[in-house]
């Protein structure tokens, strides 16, 4: 199956490097690291739910709404990355 993500260029080029090193190509890397923590995610208890932040009408926020979205798309990446026991890049 062929698909599109999207992936922090840090994150990326350090997992372009590190199947370089090992000698394979960045799918196989990408295949294996999600077997893994498919795998890892298997043998832990479940995690807490995942929280959405709630807007008040009472506090407008000046947002467009390419801004809101782009917004939630940083949170869902910033959870994600927690979930993975990763951390975010500040740019």
């Amino acid at each position: 199956m062929q698909t599109t993500l999207r992936i922090q260029d840090e994150l990326y080029r350090a997992a372009k490097a590190e199947a370089a090193r090992e000698g394979i190509t960045l799918t196989r890397y990408l295949e294996s690291a999600i077997a893994l923590r498919l795998k890892k995610k298997d043998t832990r208890s479940p995690s807490a739910p995942y929280s959405f932040p709630v807007f008040h009408p009472e506090k407008p926020l000046e947002l467009t709404s390419l801004e809101l979205k782009h917004r939630a798309q940083q949170l869902e990446l910033e959870h994600d990355l927690k979930k993975l026991s990763l951390h975010p890049t500040k740019k």
